[in-house]
């Protein structure tokens, strides 16, 4: 394949444009960094989690939101692998773990080249089983036992049901949100013998780099649940899927290389596909576009990666898949043997796919003009023609959209990994909370917590979930530790206020507010004002609320203009917490250091509410939850009125009347009913009894289930 030449002015100057239109989109370095710093964090705050809990699933991210391979208009989803580490997996029988379950990868004379399947190896000898253990094990040929690759799929459509959601499934993935995709697999620590020649092969020797290649022989592989398309036995085989090394290569990867993947995808979703879908149902998809990027990236020279040649190494790129097309073999690039063409694109969709590509090869990519995906047609020929074009968006407009969403999905997973470890815990007493949360703040943590990483970046974001979550648990071992002096009339020792200050700066809002409640609780009214009025001058206009209970729709929750601002002008940590305001919690272990009003919130459910709640709401709705800012204006009510300051009480109930109408309105409430009830009671001590009854009714009429309003109704109209 010939190398094309970059001489044309026109090139040139294109992949120039080209190049301001990505940036445009936020493909930049920056904000592929911080794209990729968010997703790494998210990954390890989930494994964190449950590494903390004494789990075995370790969780990674990848894709083009990790690898920052994605713009606003291409509506990304989120890929997601669960690897199950608790499973050892053979290669061999010297690979056998004892007192672990043992799969043996087989090799049937059934299986593809990418393909295996798991023979079921006894934990106490290395002996295969002879009997099936559970309902997905499969007797085959000569009794040996195979692990069926429906286990994820029959529990994702059972939460389904029972969530009463929809299940979406694509391939391996089973979800039940359409903008995720949930990979469960096994984590096999060598690379079978499919990956040998890639690392064998001649090449330029320019890239991979010898260390590169070296430290991808040590990160393994995933067995994935996907038979192979064209097997009568699917069921039963498990797919290699070397994504660890894939992503290892990705962010090897310059700026140059990152806009050429982009253009390609973008080519692919605007052009090619609807296309490719006039003439059947074939797709090319965006791993064929990385398969390609990642030979062009081996056999191209470095000097041809310059910005002013980006369409010759697009076209390059391009050019690739068309040769790809007439062999009718797609390679994998680490396993060359296997045909990613298999089950996407047959030999009539391979010659349309040809067809359209000779049509943007031969006109030196003219479709890119008219690619509606993020205006970048437009924005690629602004300036070219003397017609202004006004209404593409400016670029740091992109960039704030870009950041606060993602700051907003980053603390939102953060803060529901940290309320996965604490939803175990219902059935505890008080002091049974107090010992446990105890145990994992000063033992498991700091012992247990450790990754098989590669990728020193890792191993230091490991660090840094784990001490934000032992500083997280502090705030309720210190709230636990307080409610049970509380209740037994006893002094709160040094070591509990120590706790509170450890997690003071969990986030601006939500520990300070737990200890101006225990102070309240304790009487403590002027040392309240103090802590409350520290909590009014740090939430100021910039802060952002936040809610990891499932309630903040982490991919569609607009900011507030005034943080994306402010995020945007930060460091690459989008998920910075001095700018966000967590809910507040209390478990129930907890209730002696929270208003008793919110007791009522502990056990909102009435009759059978308990069997209409969602999934994620299970853990969350036997605690009480209420958002920061009402809730420190509810806590400055009950304080002023406590001291009698009438004028300052008013003035808190205003405050907690604009604080949840304008959160409503704004979406910066995501407890409204909480938010609501409160303000009722507010209502109520004013003396105000219909106006409070018709406040708990409005909550009542939007959330009729398990909300406190139902037990606050019936209070008031015994009275009436």
């Amino acid at each position: 394949m010939a190398v094309y030449a970059s001489g044309w002015l026109f090139y040139d100057v294109m992949s120039l444009r080209l190049i301001a239109a990505l940036e445009d989109l936020g493909v930049t370095k920056l904000m592929v960094g911080r794209r990729r710093h968010t997703f790494l964090m998210n990954e390890s705050a989930f494994s964190v989690d449950s590494k903390i809990r004494d789990g075995q699933i370790v969780f990674y991210h990848f894709g083009s939101m990790t690898e920052g391979t994605t713009t606003p208009g291409m509506e990304s989803d989120i890929d997601t692998l669960e690897s199950d580490d608790s499973v050892n997996i053979m290669l061999g029988w010297p690979d056998w773990k004892r007192g672990r379950k043992n799969l043996l990868m087989v090799k049937h004379a059934t299986c593809s080249p990418q393909h295996y399947r798991l023979q079921e190896i006894r934990a106490d000898s290395p002996l295969p089983h002879t009997h099936p253990i559970d309902e997905f094990s499969v007797v085959g040929e000569q009794g040996m036992i195979f692990k069926n690759n429906k286990e994820s799929e029959v529990d994702m459509r059972r939460q389904a049901a029972e969530d009463n959601v929809p299940y979406y499934h694509a391939g391996p993935s089973h979800s039940v949100h359409e903008m995720y995709d949930i990979v469960c697999a096994y984590r096999c620590r060598k690379l079978p013998t499919e990956c040998d020649s890639w690392f064998n092969r001649p090449r330029p020797g320019n890239w991979p780099t010898p260390e590169m290649l070296q430290a991808a022989r040590e990160l393994g592989c995933f067995l994935v649940p996907d038979g192979h398309c064209d097997s009568e036995f699917s069921s039963l085989e498990w797919r290699v899927s070397p994504n660890l090394i894939e992503r290892h290569l990705m962010f090897s990867m310059e700026m140059i290389h990152i806009h050429c993947y982009v253009t390609l995808k973008l080519l692919k979703k605007d052009t090619i596909n609807p296309y490719l879908n006039r003439n059947g149902n074939g797709k090319l998809t965006s791993f064929h576009c990385k398969t390609a990027l990642f030979y062009a990236r081996e056999q191209l020279l470095p000097e041809m990666w310059t910005v002013d040649r980006l369409f010759d190494c697009v076209l390059y790129c391009l050019n690739i898949i068309r040769d790809w097309t007439i062999n009718g073999h797609s390679p994998h690039y680490i396993m060359d043997a296997v045909n990613l063409f298999d089950g996407k694109l047959n030999s009539e969709q391979r010659t349309s796919l040809r067809n359209i590509l000779d049509i943007i090869i031969g006109t030196h990519l003219a479709p890119l003009a008219f690619v509606k995906a993020d205006d970048l047609g437009g924005r690629l020929l602004h300036n070219v023609y003397t017609v202004a074009i006004w209404d593409m968006t400016p670029r740091r407009t992109v960039y704030e959209k870009i950041v606060g969403l993602l700051s907003v999905h980053g603390n939102a997973v953060r803060m529901f990994s940290l309320s996965n470890i604490l939803k175990h815990t219902a059935d505890k007493t008080p002091d049974e909370l107090y010992l446990y949360l105890h145990s994992l703040i000063t033992e498991r943590p700091l012992h247990q917590i450790h990754r098989h990483r590669s990728e020193h970046a890792l191993c230091r974001l490991d660090a840094e979930n784990r001490d934000y979550c032992i500083s997280y648990l502090k705030q309720h071992l210190a709230s636990t530790a307080a409610s049970i002096c509380l209740q037994h009339g006893m002094q709160i020792g040094s070591r509990v206020w120590s706790w509170y200050s450890a997690a003071i700066d969990t986030d601006v809002a939500s520990t300070r507010l737990k200890l101006a409640s225990m102070l309240y609780c304790k009487g403590e009214l002027q040392m309240t004002l103090e802590v409350l009025e520290d909590v009014e001058r740090r939430y100021d206009n910039s802060v952002q609320a936040m809610c990891g209970c499932g309630r903040m729709d982490q991919l569609n929750t607009k900011p507030h203009e005034s943080f994306a601002e402010l995020m945007n002008a930060g460091d690459t940590d989008v998920a910075s917490t001095n700018k966000v305001a967590y809910c507040v919690k209390f478990l129930r272990q907890e209730a002696y250091c929270a208003p008793p009003i919110l007791h009522y919130e502990m056990v909102r459910a009435i009759e059978d509410d308990i069997r209409h709640r969602r999934f994620h709401e299970s853990f969350w709705m036997n605690w009480a939850v209420v958002d920061a800012r009402p809730f420190l204006h509810y806590l400055q009510y009950l304080t002023f009125r406590d001291l009698g300051v009438i004028a300052r009480q008013q003035q808190a109930l205003l405050s907690l009347m604009d604080s949840v109408i304008d959160g409503i309105e704004q979406k910066q409430v995501f407890h409204p009913e909480t938010a609501g009830n409160l303000l009722a009671h507010c209502l109520e001590m004013e003396g105000r009894i219909d106006d409070a009854l018709n406040m708990y009714l409005a909550s009542q009429t939007d959330f009729p289930r398990n909300n406190a309003a139902n037990w606050h109704i019936r209070r008031l109209t015994s009275f009436l």
